[in-house]
Order: C-alpha cells, then structure tokens, then sequence
C-alpha cells in the first residue's frame, strides 16, 4: 500500500484489535449474535493477507483474542485456532490481553451480576492467558521508538501485579526520557473527555487519573486502545489517543450514535466499521489511517484486484497540500446516550461523542471545514474545535450579518481558532456593516457571502456570481471596506460547471489585493432523477477537486458532507447518514491520492454533456462523462498502455465502458 507520507516517513506498523476468534462450534459464545462471531477466524484470515501485501514492520494486536475467556473449556481451542490463523503473518506480532484473554476488569460503583464476578481478572486468569500468549504487559524497542504494551484489566484491580506494573511502567518510562513512546492497551482512558463518569468501556478512576499523568509526564506520543469495536480520537496534552474498530464485529449499542435505523444483525453487520490502522511514522509525528475491510473475510475474492497498485494512503492531517473544504451542515460533533440494557453501567447516562465525521475527513484527506459560528460558541464543540485546528484543520466560520449574544462573545474570545470568518450579507447593508466587521475580526481574516433572496422560492443563493468582478469592485471601494473585507465568496450554483466558475472568480479578484473562495453546490434532488443527480454529483466533485488542486489561490468548498435526505430541499453529500463513504468520498479520496502534488488545468472540452478536462504536470485529463460511453480523448492524454485509467469511484483500473468520473494519469509506479 504505497504512501503519500511524504519524505519523513520513518516505517510503518499496523495495529488490528477485537478479533473474537473462537472454536470451530463456537459452543462458549452464549447469548451472543452466532452469525458475526463465528466469522471472526475468516475476517481475520482475510486480514493476515492484507498485512502480508502491506508488509509492515510489525504488528499490535489491542486484545480479545480469542471470544471464550480463561477458565471455559472453549479457551484452549480458540487460542490454538487463533494461532493457526496468524501463524502465516509474514512479520512479527505483539500481542495486548483483552478482558476476553485474561478476564474483566474489576468494576466499581455498580452492583456486579454473579456470573460477572466469576469472570474478574485474577492471579489464574493471568497465568493461563501468559501460557497460551504472552506476558501480560512487556515493551519492544524499534527504530529508536519504544512501544509499550500494559494489561488495562488489572488497573484498579489491587492485585499485587498492578503495582508491579505500576513500578515497571514508571522506570521503563524514566529510563527512556526523550525517546519517542507509543503505548497499547485494551481499555481506553476515556472515550470522550477525561472527566467522564466511569463505565464498562473506560478506565475507572483512580487507575484513569494515574493513567492520564503517566502519557502526560513522559509525552507519550500515541496511545492505542480497543474494546469498544468503534472509532474514537482524542488528543490528551501531547498525547493522540485513539481507540479502534474490531475486525469481526461491531459494537451495536454504539449505532445510537447515528440518526438512522442500525440496520442488518442491529447494526452488528455494519461492514464498512470494520477495520484496523495502518500507522505511518514520520520523523515528526505519525499519521493513522484507518482501512475499512467491510468484513470481508478469506473467501472474498475482487476480480479486478491487482490490475494496478493501490493508490497511495492519504490522511487530513498530512503535511501535504490541502486541496478541497468542506461544508458540515450536518452535526459532526454531536453526541448520544448510549442504551444500556444489560447488567452493566445499567444505572448511569453514558454519554459519548460520535467521532465517524472525523474519521471520515481523515480519510478523504480533508482539514479545511466550515461551519457555523454557533460551534465556536457551544462549548464541547469549540474545545473540539480547538483540538483539530492544533493539529492542522481549518475552520471557517460563518454567521448572517453580524453575531449576536453568546456568537459574538465567541468570536471575540476564540476567534483565533478559525482561519476564517465568513458574513453573509446582502451586498446593499455591506455599507453599514463595515466598521462593525473590522472591529470585531481581530487577526481573523474576513470573507464577504452575498446574499440574495430568491424572486419565487423560498431559497436564497449564496456568493457573488463568478463573473462579478464589477460588484467586487465596487464592495471593495466602499468606505472601510479594505479594514474589513479580506476576501469575497462566490457561489456556484448546481446547473454551472465547476472550473470555468472557478477560472472567472480567480479573475474577478486579480489584482485587487483580496482572495477568494468558491462554494461548489450539489445537483438539486428530484425524486424521479435520483441516479441523474449522483451521475451528476459524482462530476461534479472530481472537477471541484482538480480545480482545488490545480488554483492554490482558491479556497474551494463543496456544499455538502453529508447528504440531506429529509426536509424541504435535498442534496446530495461525499458520505452516508452512518458517515460511511458514499462515491463521492472515494472520488475525493482518490483525487487526492492520485494527485498528490496537484496539477495544472489545460483545454476544457465539451461534447454534448460529456466533459474533458486536459491536465499538465503530470500530462493527463479528467473524464466525465455524462453517460455510460464514455468521453472522447485529448491527444495529450496517455493511451490505456502509457497510462493509469483510474475509476475514481473504485480507485482501480476503469473499465473499457466508462461508469463515472476517471483520471487518466501516465504510468510513473
């Protein structure tokens, strides 16, 4: 799996958690879904495969092994069958003990069910997991970067190994100041906020606060963590926390973090929440991608795997440029009440932040963000918010004329958070607003949206149009304006090709001294023409990307994330309502990987409704064609055997037949 990590890249290793594997009868899996446990061996013979393609350096496995725990007579043969599976990994494996390995963790604060106390880690459990595995906690050195492995199930336990890890921990920590330290654990310290009561999928205080301090004095750079089957990040002082999926399952109390239904085996058989992370070391810092397996398992078989090279990993953090923004209309930091209907946390809200939009931006190679101002003012989302700009996301935010109330307080106290603030206005009360704007932006660079109301609907457009420049013109010779007005918006509606709009809002500011950014609408939903507007959609996004890459003056926005399938207006968006990739993220996704150092417009050709777009540096163009045969070629543009013809949508070899958007690029791999 090649890499757009850049010159900095060090190694990389892989981290998979939660794999279930148990016995051939699966006879210990209980009141347990059979179907998706039984798969775990399959998923993860599927997995070892991968690994061995991608060939990493190592590999951490986050704990629960094996499904049956210490003590059942199914333990044994789920840990040879887990050995027999992994056995064909082609480097070596480091292994966590989950609460599944070497029993739960003892459980404060809530009256314990019976058969739960039974399980509770204990001196026998720990000997009988250190037989079948390997010791319960233990360290590694690679590259000059120490990676620790701790048993989270003995915090707080009071046997007398947790303070022989205690003092272990510390004195490896001591002797090895300075280095950089990656540290593994089955249990995360929390899953939203440090001060979070504590419940079965964290670590109970005191062990958490004792936890918190170790990452916090020795700056331990990353620490992993699985048990809950789902994604979550946080960053703790120095300190990327990050919990990951399961290969074999999903954790369904979790899908109440959706607005949607959870679906097959209640959101169980989620596939495309399935995965592990593949971690790219820099010689500063570290990139985490998460690979979705959609659950396949050792008897998938793709027909048109290996006709080229996997396209390069990207990441929205990477230090490679930033191309498309986008616009969150939908809640992308929201929270929930996990239910909990069983014997544990039974008695408490346990409320957690649904981190899949993240994931999701991560993915697509995304940092550039616009939301309202309203998310600077509510408090978790402005800590949130602050949290991603330190780490190289960009927020705009924007509000309709000037902010009032806790908006304006916001803006005044937090305002360099943002890279941007965005006033939306009607052109004719820009006169009045002026002097307000500039003496409330502070350092924050300010951008001008026109507002205009629709004559006969109830819309309203957005943005100069891309040919105003006499209207930027006369914005800009306003008294005041040149305080206040740093760049001007233009708005590009769902019926306008996406490049010229873009190439006419560049020429509308040059020369002026101001910049300027470009919102790219989705295709109107109509019922009838659903297949039309994804058809359309799905170019449309391929030509804002290759004119986000190639305008570096531009700031390009695409409007919207998430689809909106509910309300008056539709649109479409780059994700599903469970922030499951749709095509559009694949095709941002690609577009990136494959152009990592951007590109150069040349010739835009139209046939019909059929679109070419030449590409410079590399030689290349972009084909969108507007029905299943597809577009005629440049003669710049590299033959099927001088070149990659690549689906964005897939990111693999295009069919003869084009289907959608595809990027024609000369073989260099």
């Amino acid at each position: 799996m090649p890499s757009n990590a850049g010159d900095g890249h060090l190694f990389t290793f892989v981290v998979i958690a939660d794999t279930h594997v148990t016995e051939e009868e699966a006879s210990a899996i209980g009141g347990y879904d059979v179907d998706t446990v039984k798969l775990g061996a399959a998923r993860s013979a599927y997995v070892v495969g991968e690994l061995n393609r991608l060939a990493p350096d190592f590999v951490v496995h986050l704990g629960d092994i094996t499904h049956p725990e210490p003590g059942t007579p199914a333990y044994e043969d789920s840990a040879e069958r887990f050995h027999s599976v992994y056995e064909g990994l082609e480097c070596p494996l480091y292994l966590v003990a989950g609460n599944h390995d070497i029993g739960e963790k003892a459980f404060a604060g809530e009256p314990l069910p019976l058969q739960q106390q039974q399980r509770t880690v204990n001196d026998d459990m720990i000997a009988e997991y250190e037989r079948q595995f390997q010791a319960q906690y233990h360290s590694f050195e690679h590259r000059d970067c120490l990676f620790v492995i701790i048993n989270g199930m003995i915090v707080n336990s009071g046997l007398d190994c947790e303070a022989q890890q205690r003092q272990w921990l510390e004195a490896l920590l001591a002797e090895n100041q300075g280095r950089r330290v990656f540290m593994f654990s089955h249990y995360p310290p929390y899953l939203s906020r440090p001060d979070e009561i504590g419940h079965y999928d964290a670590t109970d205080e005191p062990g958490r606060s004792w936890l918190l301090g170790v990452l916090e004095r020795h700056k331990v750079e990353a620490f992993y963590a699985g048990h809950v089957h789902n994604f979550f990040f946080n960053r703790h002082v120095a300190t990327s926390c990050y919990v990951l999926p399961s290969v074999c399952f999903l954790r369904h109390d979790y899908h109440e973090l959706f607005r949607a239904a959870p679906g097959m085996k209640q959101g169980r058989h989620d596939g495309a929440k399935l995965g592990y992370a593949v971690v790219q070391v820099q010689n500063e810092g570290h990139l985490n991608h998460i690979i979705r397996t959609h659950g396949r398992t050792s008897d998938y078989k793709d027909d048109r795997a290996g006709e080229i090279d996997p396209l390069p990993l990207v990441h929205g953090l990477a230090r490679d440029r930033a191309a498309i923004g986008l616009d969150l209309r939908q809640p992308w930091c929201d929270s929930a009440n996990i239910p909990t209907p069983w014997g544990l946390d039974v008695f408490r809200r346990k409320r957690i932040r649904n981190d899949y939009p993240l994931l999701a931006l991560w993915e697509m190679g995304v940092r550039d963000l616009r939301v309202p101002l309203d998310d600077l003012a509510d408090a978790e989302t402005r800590d949130r918010m602050s949290e991603l700009a330190a780490l190289g996301h960009r927020f705009t935010a924007y509000t309709y004329g000037l902010p009032k109330g806790a908006a304006r307080q916001a803006l005044n106290d937090y305002g360099q958070i943002l890279t941007a603030w965005e006033v939306i206005a009607p052109t004719t009360s820009a006169p009045e607003l002026l002097g307000d704007i500039a003496a409330l932006k502070g350092r924050t660079p300010v951008f001008f949206n026109a507002y205009r109301a629709g004559a006969k609907t109830f819309s309203a457009s957005h943005g100069l149009a891309a040919d105003e420049r006499g209207t930027v013109e006369a914005l800009l010779a306003l008294d005041g304006a040149r305080q206040a007005i740093d760049g001007l918006i233009f708005g590009i509606h769902w019926r306008e090709a996406p490049l010229p709009a873009m190439m006419a809002a560049r020429d509308s500011v040059a020369g002026l001294g101001v910049m300027a950014a470009v919102h790219v609408q989705f295709a109107y939903r109509r019922p009838r023409e659903q297949d039309e507007a994804e058809h359309n959609d799905a170019n449309r996004t391929a030509e804002a990307v290759a004119g986000a890459l190639a305008y570096d003056e531009l700031a390009v926005f695409l409007d919207n994330f998430t689809g909106i399938d509910r309300g008056y207006y539709f649109s479409g968006g780059l994700v599903d309502r469970l922030y499951n990739p749709a095509v559009g993220a694949h095709i941002v996704r690609h577009m990136h990987a494959a152009l990592p150092a951007g590109c150069q417009i040349g010739t835009v050709i139209e046939d019909a409704d059929d679109r070419v777009i030449e590409l410079h540096t590399p030689e290349g163009a972009l084909l969108l064609p507007a029905t299943d045969i597809g577009p005629a070629m440049p003669p710049s543009a590299p033959s099927r055997a001088q070149g990659l013809w690549i689906d964005l949508a897939s990111g693999k070899m295009a069919p003869e037949q084009l289907v959608g958007p595809t990027l024609v690029i000369p073989e260099t791999r």
